[in-house]
């Protein structure tokens, strides 16, 4: 079983079409199986998802649309969700090799990305381990997407555990 199997990507509360199709297509290209998008809103709900859809159908993925949080932890049931946040609002660094550990362990693990500045609400981050990238703090959900999967699929092929 390919361990990127148990990793989902999820982004909530997204309002804009090409944030939406780009946090699909950062997701999808680093080998997420599973991409989730929670609470889209107007023009993101509307078209971004459809287009995130057939980006899915195309490259073989899997797309689930739900409506908030709760909703993605009372279904998927992953075994720790956290939450990527800025440095100040995060008590714990981000660490790849323990996300690469869970998952080689067959843990689902679910990493959640705020889809709007100013970020996910304290009652979101509430929902998982909220952890922060170092180095990467004000660059954006989608810089900070793309350095955490890059990690976490480069601890994944080092095995150096």
């Amino acid at each position: 079983m390919d361990p990127l199997d148990n990793l989902y990507v999820v982004i909530h509360n997204i309002y804009s079409i090409a944030k939406l199709y780009e946090a699909a297509r950062i997701s999808y290209g680093f080998g997420v199986k599973t991409f989730i998008i929670s609470k889209a809103v107007g023009s993101a709900a509307q078209e971004g998802v459809p287009e995130v859809q057939k980006l899915a159908l195309k490259m073989n993925r899997n797309l689930l649309y739900l409506a908030d949080l709760d909703d993605v932890i009372t279904i998927l049931k992953p075994d720790h969700t956290y939450v990527i946040v800025k440095k100040e609002r995060a008590g714990i660094q981000f660490n790849p090799y323990d996300i690469a550990k869970e998952l080689i362990n067959g843990k689902k693990v679910a990493l959640i990305f705020g889809g709007a500045e100013p970020g996910l609400t304290k009652k979101d981050i509430e929902k998982g381990t909220p952890i922060y990238i170092e180095l990467a703090d004000d660059i954006g959900s989608l810089g900070q997407l793309s350095i955490c999967l890059y990690e976490v699929l480069k601890a994944l092929n080092k095995n150096s555990f």
